[in-house]
């Protein structure tokens, strides 16, 4: 039997404020909260994952995260695999373009990366929808290049992840943030195809790291 742990996601809530008197609230709820930071050029988190193809113009992408940094004790007791993850991702490409150059196929794509908190770890690749079962902790907007060398069926991935949204989430009682709005990341992956029309489409694995925000965010 898995552990249950004592795991909840905090309200949304808790992120809007109105000026006034409820800003000393707030303030004293952020004191007892552990915000994760994400900084230009730290590695972020590391993530193993599948993705597999929606439509002949859409796909998506999901799986978890072996490691985060700042949250390193949460990993170390815990084997490495989609069951036992506390952190999930899927991402959703609707929008989808190809480009050919010789041997390599390049598909550029945008869409949305949400993160998951699992209480109660079931990652399943063979179910993708598993991946998304838990309480949302981020959402990012996503544009990715995707350079696939059809000679090998190897390929490589990079996406800029620009956060939306974040939540507080608890954890045998104590409370994190990961990251926060307007931060950006900057992912890098290596992966193989399958054969065409099998399922999954392929497989990768990779890092992230913070990168640098652009002007208007500034």
């Amino acid at each position: 039997m898995k552990k249950i742990l004592n795991i909840t996601a905090l309200s949304a809530a808790l992120l809007v404020v109105s000026l006034g008197p409820l800003q000393l609230a707030r303030a004293e709820k952020e004191k007892d909260v552990e915000h994760i930071k994400i900084s230009e050029g730290q590695v972020v988190s590391e993530s193993i994952g599948q993705g597999i193809n929606v439509s002949p113009s859409s796909g998506a992408q999901f799986g978890y995260f072996s490691h985060i940094t700042g949250l390193d004790t949460l990993f170390a007791a815990l084997p490495e695999n989609e069951t036992t993850a506390l952190f999930t991702f899927y991402q959703e490409f609707p929008i989808q373009h190809v480009a050919v150059n010789g041997p390599l196929r390049v598909v550029t794509r945008e869409g949305t990366t949400t993160v998951y908190l699992n209480a109660m770890p079931s990652g399943n690749f063979s179910s993708p929808d598993s991946f998304r079962a838990g309480a949302p902790i981020q959402t990012s907007v996503v544009r990715q290049q995707v350079v696939i060398d059809t000679t090998t069926s190897m390929f490589t991935v990079v996406n800029q992840d620009t956060i939306t949204s974040t939540s507080v989430f608890s954890i045998n009682g104590t409370k994190y943030q990961l990251g926060k709005v307007a931060d950006v990341l900057r992912t890098t992956r290596t992966g193989h195809l399958n054969s065409p029309g099998l399922s999954p489409a392929g497989w990768f694995a990779g890092y992230s790291v913070g990168a640098e925000k652009s002007k208007k965010n500034h």
